[in-house]
């Protein structure tokens, strides 16, 4: 129970100052000595019953009140303690008739009868104060059965009566006339006196802890009845002012009594009645929400607006007005089925509502219907609470849709505690991670840890997090099928209304698919995608990261020697397998700090960090040797060799561009040198490649500047002696250079193109000759025209041959194309085609230098040529070298053997011309018969030679 108020204590406070005002005048009145005309009192009788007239009223008051409320919840034991009262008035009542000089009660009337119904009264007060006393230590008693104590009591009372009035011998004496109380009397004083002691001391300490209402009335009343009690074992007489005292005494603790019975059970209920009708108000007043009571048909007995005030201005006055009349039909269904749901089970809770009581503010109600009691016509009434809940209706709106944004997020979403325990997972990790939300839930997410993570990254992150801060970054996980994945994760902690941290969530995206992208795209950007080698892009940054260390280096370009060649006659696929075998022979061979790559087609390079020229040569030497060695792709046994350049950082150049250039001319000034060597750069190289640069660009003017011209060397059939034919030899005559060799800008006109436009000059321009030479009568000769392996490779060809024959008028037979062997071999299909072509228009075809390239019989037989030009260096030493007069002889041989004519080149010497005609080649050409001519001088030369001959 709850503490007494203050008003309480005050009240506690004078009933004990009331309570020691009895004990002084009781002390008074023993100390003091006693006048004789108190000590027998003259008409005792009228104030005795008079004052028990009074005790007996008191005590049925006190069980009218408690019996009032008996079935309201009542103190422990205070049934019992009104039922006992009742009983004891009862009792007293028969004491009062008991008394000397009242009529005859069943029996005669006498002190000691008296006495007996005093004492039983007065043990049944005590016995029952005391019960109470010992109750109000135990609350949770249960409750007693009004009528049962009450049957009990009348019971007992009754049993009483028969034993006082039947006068049983048991019965001790209890006053003796002349003589005053017997022991037993004073004895049973005593014990009565002992029982309220004890129930006082109980009632004190409840009245001392707190927890007992009115208990200083009750502690007052056990008080002052013990008090009663000892006045009456001290009156000698009947009449005398102890036992005068004694009775005003017990009055005074049935007064109490009822004090504290009327307070426990009538005012203290009512005030507490009030105090809770006064909560209540204050309550209703302070309640946000909406109350109305309505009946079963919704409409509205009562309205309560709380101070949620003003909200039902709109609605205008709805009592006595029904849910139907005020709201739309949708709405006043709800709050009837809520209501029914209400009269069914006594509560409906949930149901929602939406009111607008303008468009523009849509309001949402959430109803809670209670059944309360009819009132007095019978009508159930209901209680409603609508509370607003618009707000939380667009907070759960929201949550609902972050919920939904979570959950179907494509990104993964874990949230941990503060311990790293998952606490949710949302369906994009159970797709990414295979693991199921269960599976997840309480484990920690190093789960996840493929073990590829550096530790320096989750200590970073946990860094960043312990001091409350976002943590961005990647890590490298796996699956639970095993997957390694790239997650781009971001971390950050979430905080509570206090700014305290309590979770960390984490939002993970799957950038596998991207991270391996960059790698495929760095891959293409700085790898070669045949060799695997790093490429030009790749070595160049390789090469400012070597530059930034200032220390020398050496920079070694590599071109395989005729690949083209390879690359043609026997396809890409076997030029790609010799490639890659090429690289990896190359690996193998350099330092594990050498880098090697490959630039395009058959170029390779090579970096040598700390390496000076020495070193250098060396590792040329060491990766020449690698690749000089046989090699089998498919069922295909080559040999290949390579030219090396060398460069050397900072001397020959501080640039990548430049130090490449270097490295690149010294290679390729080892291939003129006759290959498969190397080669340092030098000042001389500088020059010859500013030369041959400068070359290239005058090349590509040349024809407009008109600074070419043809000289034209004869041929013999030295059988008849008759001038059979010529070859026309390309000469270029610059301004400043003078005369430039055609074996230097030959091949710069076919590596920058310029020679198909020169090549075409040149047949037309010496067709356009034999064309005057007819038309000024001279003998018919066959021109020989070179041709190039670019114009030979060019799809037109037999094209432009038939339109400038035609432009030119020159019969075909007149025209003779040279081609070399290894110009034939480079693509045999198209060579056989280009032939057949060139054959139909009735033009020659020999092959030039034959013997100096890779000769193949096949194609040779199939190339259907005209004449096998035998190369001069087979003729120079033909009258001395055993092995060149082989050669020599065995072409001719071949020439005859295939139907076709050898023409021998380079001739200068009678000797050679009799050893080439002894061995049946009839065709020489040669300084022995005449040096190259101007057209003039070879038309004066022939002329002459028809003249002699």
């Amino acid at each position: 129970m709850m503490k007494p108020p203050i008003a309480t204590a005050i009240s506690s406070h004078r009933s004990l100052q009331v309570l020691l005002a009895l004990l002084a005048l009781q002390v008074v009145l023993l100390l003091a000595p006693v006048p004789p005309q108190l000590q027998n009192l003259v008409n005792y009788l009228p104030l005795h019953t008079a004052l028990e007239t009074l005790a007996i009223a008191v005590a049925g008051m006190i069980f009218a009140t408690i019996w009032s409320v008996r079935r309201e919840q009542l103190r422990p034991g205070m049934m019992m303690l009104g039922c006992t009262f009742l009983g004891s008035a009862l009792l007293d009542f028969s004491h009062m008739l008991s008394y000397p000089g009242m009529a005859d009660y069943v029996t005669p009337s006498s002190v000691e009868k008296a006495i007996l119904f005093w004492l039983a009264a007065r043990f049944l007060d005590a016995a029952s104060l005391l019960a109470f006393a010992a109750l109000s230590l135990r609350p949770s008693v249960k409750p007693q059965r009004p009528l049962a104590v009450l049957t009990a009591t009348l019971v007992l009372v009754v049993l009483v009566h028969g034993a006082v009035l039947k006068e049983v011998s048991w019965l001790p004496r209890t006053f003796i006339a002349g003589e005053g109380l017997t022991t037993f009397k004073v004895t049973a004083e005593y014990v009565v006196i002992a029982l309220f002691a004890l129930a006082a001391l109980l009632l004190a300490l409840r009245m001392r802890d707190g927890s007992m209402a009115n208990a200083d009335l009750f502690l007052a009343a056990a008080c002052t009845a013990a008090m009663s009690e000892f006045f009456l074992t001290r009156y000698a007489s009947a009449t005398d002012i102890y036992n005068l005292a004694g009775h005003v005494y017990k009055v005074l603790a049935c007064i109490f009594l009822y004090r504290a019975a009327f307070s426990d059970t009538v005012r203290q209920p009512y005030a507490l009645l009030r105090a809770t009708t006064a909560q209540q108000q204050a309550l209703l007043t302070a309640l946000p929400d909406l109350l109305f009571v309505v009946d079963g048909e919704g409409r509205y007995l009562d309205i309560h607006e709380g101070s949620g005030g003003g909200m039902l201005t709109a609605a205008g006055n709805l009592r006595d007005k029904t849910v139907r009349d005020v709201m739309p039909a949708r709405e006043a269904d709800t709050v009837l089925a809520a209501i029914a749901e209400a009269s069914m089970h006594g509560l409906s809770r949930g149901a929602i509502i939406r009111l607008s009581p303008t468009p523009q503010t849509p309001l949402a109600f959430e109803l809670s219907v209670a059944r309360a009691a009819a009132d007095d016509r019978g009508t159930t009434r209901f209680v409603v609470i609508s509370r607003d809940v618009t707000e939380r209706e667009k907070n759960a709106e929201a949550l609902r849709l972050f919920s939904l944004a979570v959950a179907q997020s494509p990104n993964t979403i874990i949230a941990t505690d503060l311990q790293g325990r998952i606490v949710y997972v949302n369906q994009a990790f159970v797709r990414g991670t295979g693991y199921s939300a269960e599976e997840a839930v309480g484990r920690n997410p190093r789960m996840l840890q493929s073990g590829k993570t550096p530790a320096a990254t989750y200590q970073a992150m946990w860094t960043q997090l312990a001091q409350g801060n976002a943590w961005q970054g990647e890590l490298l996980n796996r699956t639970k099928a095993g997957v390694e994945t790239v997650e781009a994760v971001v971390i950050y902690p979430l905080r509570d209304a206090s700014g305290a941290t309590t979770h960390y969530l984490s939002h993970q995206t799957d950038v596998t698919s991207e991270r391996r992208a960059a790698q495929r795209i760095e891959q293409l950007v700085n790898y070669d995608q045949l060799t695997g080698l790093p490429n030009r892009r790749m070595l160049k940054a390789l090469f400012t990261r070597l530059c930034s260390n200032s220390e020398p280096f050496a920079l070694l370009w590599l071109d395989l020697d005729h690949f083209r060649d390879i690359n043609d006659s026997l396809g890409h696929g076997v030029g790609d397998l010799l490639l890659n075998l090429v690289a990896q022979r190359l690996r193998n061979s350099l330092a594990q700090q050498d880098v090697l790559s490959r630039h395009s087609g058959d170029e390779f390079a090579l970096l040598i960090p700390q390496a000076q020229a020495e070193e250098a040569r060396t590792c040329a030497q060491r990766m020449l040797e690698a690749i000089d060695q046989p090699m089998q792709l498919a069922e295909h046994t080559l040999s290949c060799t390579a030219s090396a350049g060398i460069a050397l950082y900072p001397q020959d150049a501080t640039d990548f561009d430049t130090l490449l250039k270097c490295a690149e001319m010294a290679a390729y000034e080892a291939k003129s040198q006759g290959r498969n060597g190397w080669q340092c750069f030098s000042a001389d190289l500088q020059q010859r490649s500013a030369r041959a640069l400068a070359l290239s660009n005058a090349l590509k003017t040349v024809l407009a500047n008109d600074e070419l011209h043809l000289v034209y060397q004869p041929q013999m059939d030295m059988h008849s002696g008759a001038i059979i034919g010529a070859e026309a030899l390309l000469r270029w005559t610059h301004p400043r250079w003078g005369q430039v060799s055609p074996a230097e800008f030959i091949p710069i006109a076919e590596s920058n193109g310029a020679i198909v436009a020169i090549g075409a000059w040149v047949l037309r321009t010496a067709l356009a000759q034999v064309r005057k030479w007819l038309e000024a009568g001279l003998q018919p000769l066959v021109i020989a025209v070179n041709l190039s392996a670019v114009q030979f490779g060019q799809a037109n060809l037999p094209r432009l041959v038939r339109r400038t024959l035609e432009d030119t008028g020159v019969p075909a037979k007149y025209l003779a194309l040279e081609l070399t062997e290894a110009t034939a071999l480079k693509a045999p299909q198209v060579a056989v085609q280009h032939m057949r072509d060139l054959r139909e228009l009735g033009v020659q075809l020999a092959i030039d230098d034959f013997g100096t390239g890779y000769s193949s019989l096949s194609y040779l037989k199939r190339f259907k040529i005209h004449k096998l030009k035998i190369d001069q260096s087979f003729v120079r030493d033909i009258h001395s070298d055993a092995d060149d007069q082989a050669i020599v002889v065995a072409i001719i041989q071949l020439a005859r053997g295939l139907g076709v004519d050898a023409i021998a080149e380079g001739v200068e010497t009678a000797e050679q011309a009799r050893f080439l005609l002894q061995h049946g080649c009839r065709e020489i050409q040669g300084y022995h018969l005449s040096r190259p001519l101007a057209a003039p001088e070879f038309e004066e030369f022939v002329r002459m030679h028809a003249a002699t001959a």
